[in-house]
């Protein structure tokens, strides 16, 4: 019986040892570094993540006389009639299953406008891994389009 005690002792003591250390390491933060790289911090490693921003159909006309090589994305599940201010020429008509492989071939150096983009299509390009890049990127807002367009 003596011989079970120490045995039990030995036991509790190893796995106290083990939690109290376990307890001193630092622990990393994971969630905090996803919600910088949502944001377009920087991560860890020092590289930049690119801008996203929202944008009125002005201010796509803007970019589009001030640019010629500007993607223009259209995420839209029921693809119809491309809005007037989106010139067909220019427009990839991308499906949100095909969208991660569009990202990854997007080079960092230019800008990109997402039409009808989803809730679910905005959070992937936020957190993509493959958003590294100088060049921002655009969200062409739905509700305002229709009021600037008429």
């Amino acid at each position: 019986m003596d011989v079970f005690l120490a045995l039990l002792a030995i036991v509790l003591a190893f796995l106290l040892y083990a939690a109290w250390q376990l307890l001193r390491q630092p622990r990393p933060r994971p969630a905090r570094r996803a919600v910088d790289a949502a944001i377009g911090k920087p991560s860890s490693s020092g590289e930049e993540r690119r801008p996203l921003h929202w944008i009125t159909a002005g201010q796509l006309r803007e970019l589009l006389a001030g640019s010629d090589d500007l993607l223009l994305i259209d995420l839209r599940p029921d693809p119809g009639d491309l809005p007037p201010a989106l010139p067909p020429g220019r427009t990839m008509r991308v499906p949100t299953h095909q969208l991660e492989d569009v990202l990854r071939s997007l080079p960092g150096d230019r800008s990109a406008v997402f039409y009808g983009a989803s809730g679910l299509c905005i959070f992937m390009i936020q957190t993509s891994p493959c958003m590294r890049g100088s060049a921002p990127l655009y969200v062409l807002r739905p509700d305002l389009f229709h009021v600037e367009a008429a």
